[in-house]
């Protein structure tokens, strides 16, 4: 649904295709290094390499006939594709970002600055609608992530618990 609704706003963004592959080869000046580190921590997220760990670790105690290392190459594909998704979002918000208000000179402060903009930039109602329903949706992800992976945490600790308790 996110992805969706980020390929919709890039289809009506229209950014140039030579800037967007001339963009992909990564190049660090001293004015970059600060937005590389941010969209490395926007990329990197340690709940979801906790949560999909925990959920190897469930299904290797579960799993007849399965052996680790398999269990661990589905894992890593699983976390591969989840940050390949990600990494395709937060590309496509880039994009759009440029394409839309760079390109014009604007510079947008806010969220409903943007929202308000691409409606008339774009002459289109579906461009921000669709941003702000994949906003929408990326913040659940997140938070559902999140969540379940700090459930995940506080069991491993109650089992650390009563561990220790047993052992005394």
């Amino acid at each position: 649904m996110v992805v969706g609704c980020f390929l919709v706003d890039l289809c009506l963004s229209k950014p140039p295709l030579r800037a967007v592959l001339g963009g992909l080869v990564p190049v660090l000046s001293r004015d970059s290094v600060y937005a590389a580190v941010c969209l490395l921590g926007a990329n990197v997220m340690p709940h979801n390499f906790l949560l999909h760990s925990a959920l190897v670790a469930g299904q290797a105690r579960g799993a007849a006939g399965t052996s680790l290392r398999q269990l661990c190459l589905y894992n890593f594909l699983d976390i591969a594709a989840a940050l390949g998704l990600a990494l395709l979002v937060n590309v496509a918000v880039l994009l759009v970002a440029a394409a839309t208000f760079h390109q014009a000179g604007i510079v947008v402060e806010t969220l409903q600055g943007a929202h308000d903009l691409m409606e008339s930039i774009l002459s289109s109602r579906s461009a921000p609608a669709a941003f702000g329903l994949a906003l929408l949706c990326a913040g659940q992800l997140s938070t559902f992530t999140g969540t379940i992976a700090g459930q995940v945490r506080q069991q491993q600790q109650q089992q650390q618990q009563q561990q220790q308790q047993q052992q005394q």
